[in-house]
């Protein structure tokens, strides 16, 4: 039956915690003057990982991979300055500044799709989009059309996806009422 499954994780937002395990492992890897030195933040990082790879798991081992649309995407870039105990926690080098920016250190996240027999694996895309985009490119997929006679924001990205065309827009904006940096 189809269904739909929206999971967002908390980490690895602050406060920063980690299992003491994951962060003794990543102690041990810090190098000197290397701006990614944060071994909770790291720590963090690999369980979002885990917790993917077991969603991903669970998918591949109930068969339904070959007719599902996995998504991995990230609301803002990481975060480069000073916002309580054990931060910064990340240097998004070379990409300037970090979450709460609007440099590409603050807007430029992972976005990653597995839509196994119409993207082909392992393809890059370098078009920019928003998350906004997500709504229409869901309805595509589904093959449904939007129910509202409104304006829907965003476009859909199924011609991105399947290399079959491009976006109809110019430029992207928006609003973000977020003052503290």
């Amino acid at each position: 039956r189809p269904f739909f499954l929206y999971l967002s994780h908390h980490s690895v937002h602050i406060p920063l915690q980690a299992t003491p395990d994951l962060i003794e492992k990543y102690e041990a890897k810090i190098q000197p003057n290397d701006p990614q030195n944060n071994a909770t933040y790291a720590g963090m990082v690999e369980s979002v990982d885990r917790s993917v790879d077991r969603v991903m798991d669970t998918l591949d081992n109930l068969g339904l991979e070959r007719n599902t649309v996995f998504v991995f995407f990230s609301d803002n870039g990481g975060l480069s300055v000073k916002e309580g105990p054990n931060t910064p926690a990340t240097s998004n080098f070379p990409l300037r500044a970090g979450k709460g920016y609007l440099y590409e250190g603050g807007i430029r996240e992972p976005l990653i799709v597995r839509w196994p027999g119409m993207i082909q694996a392992g393809s890059e895309c370098a078009v920019p989009v928003s998350s906004v985009d997500f709504f229409p490119t869901f309805l595509e997929i589904a093959g449904l059309a939007a129910e509202s006679k409104e304006e829907i924001d965003g476009e859909s990205l199924v011609p991105l996806l399947k290399q079959t065309g491009e976006l109809k827009r110019d430029a992207i904006f928006w609003h973000y009422p977020h003052y503290s940096n």
